[in-house]
């Protein structure tokens, strides 16, 4: 191949949507790099390429937490590793492309390290080696990364910071600042309003993706309110399938029943802005960067657990009627997480077709018959999902 085309997000700049459309493109010049799902759980995201180069390269320890979270065991570890760097390998030694395209965003995550051995891996492929890199204002990244956090747990209360310039030395220094391309991800500067479009664009594709995938939709301010207190709430979780697709169901549901934009108040996130890293950025792009103005809203707010700790008066009744639609017994004086808890459950129970069904479950019944639960602390229905079934226990 003559060129890579290396497409490293940021975050929260379309990624998804890019990468889901271009799945599969060819055009004769230009080819979307097929990597293959290494682990089972990621095999229906196996368009973005962020999980198995981030497996392959990443060494910061908050890899083993997301390999733990797909189901992959310490022992597997490495052997997991080593399987990624092979299936990158083995798609680079098979294209025969003159241009590939991989798109990885967590790439800007990478210590120096990890990006350097990128670098040696896709240089034995291809001398050139082009970075593209669309990057948000200030507050629409903070805003939008965290809300990305507390979608997948977060319950503290920080924001998730933003240093551009964290973010791309590494990839300047290994691939060459003058083979980087910033873009600014503004809606309205975007070719047709549209990221798809606009990076087909930019990077200089033959003809328009084949199909179109809009993924990844901002949650209300209501529904991230409702997943951070659930958060906070003492949960069973582990690496399992049912689990994690009981979430997804969860987080969209809430979407649903709570449409809407997120908001934080300027304030807040101004604390994580540092202008001369904004002005890294800028000189890059050839443009300013925007903050909003503070407002009255904003004075009154505390802090990240302040803002997203005020409930309002329709939260319970919406999700009580989601409850009741759903058939599910509703106590009457359940507090705002415990109903959220409760349509957890019902998420699991239509996840595992009814065989894993709280409504038929005795706790007391399990620990009476369990000691061994009771004696471990856990929490019995929690037990009873992840590993009483499978044992065969009964949970009626």
């Amino acid at each position: 191949m003559k060129k890579i085309v290396l497409h490293v997000g940021m975050h929260k700049t379309g990624s998804t949507s890019i990468q889901a459309s271009l799945a599969g493109y060819r055009d004769g010049v230009f080819e979307y790099a097929t990597l293959p799902p290494v682990v089972k759980a990621e095999r229906e995201h196996a368009y973005n390429h962020s999980f198995l180069i981030n497996t392959a390269f990443d060494k910061d320890s908050k890899r083993v937490g997301m390999l733990l979270r797909v189901g992959v065991v310490a022992n597997d570890f490495d052997r997991v590793r080593v399987q990624c760097r092979d299936a990158l390998e083995a798609c680079l030694r098979a294209s025969e492309a003159e241009v590939l395209i991989l798109s990885a965003e967590t790439i800007t995550n990478f210590d120096l390290e990890s990006t350097q051995e990128l670098g040696v891996m896709l240089r034995q492929y291809a001398s050139d080696i082009q970075v593209y890199a669309y990057v948000r204002d200030p507050f629409d990244y903070v805003k939008a990364i965290t809300q990305e956090a507390i979608k997948w747990g977060h319950a503290g209360d920080h924001l998730h910071p933003l240093s551009y310039r964290n973010n791309f030395d590494h990839i300047e220094d290994v691939f060459g600042a003058e083979n980087v391309s910033y873009r600014l991800y503004r809606r309205e500067k975007l070719l047709n309003g549209d990221v798809i479009a606009d990076f087909a664009s930019w990077i200089g594709l033959k003809k328009d993706p084949a199909h179109r995938l809009e993924a990844n939709a901002t949650l209300s301010t209501d529904a991230v309110r409702c997943i951070y207190a659930l958060n906070n709430y003492p949960m069973f979780s582990s690496g399992s399938g049912l689990l994690q697709s009981s979430w997804r169901e969860l987080v969209g549901v809430l979407g649903q029943l709570f449409p809407g934009r997120f908001e934080m108040p300027a304030r807040l996130v101004a604390r994580e802005i540092d202008v001369w890293d904004m002005a890294w950025m800028e000189a890059r792009l050839g443009q300013s960067l925007q903050l909003p103005p503070y407002s009255e809203q904003d004075m009154e707010c505390t802090g990240l657990k302040d803002w997203l700790g005020r409930t309002t008066p329709g939260m319970l009744t919406t999700i009580r009627r989601e409850l009741t639609s759903r058939g599910a017994e509703v106590p009457e004086n359940a507090s705002l997480v415990e109903l959220l808890f409760q349509l957890y459950l019902e998420c699991i129970r239509s996840n595992s077709e009814l065989q894993l069904d709280y409504r038929k479950f005795s706790a007391d019944r399990y620990l009476e018959r369990y000691p061994d639960v009771r004696q471990a602390g856990l929490y019995p229905f929690g037990h009873y999902v992840l590993h009483g079934h499978e044992e065969g226990r009964d949970g009626s």
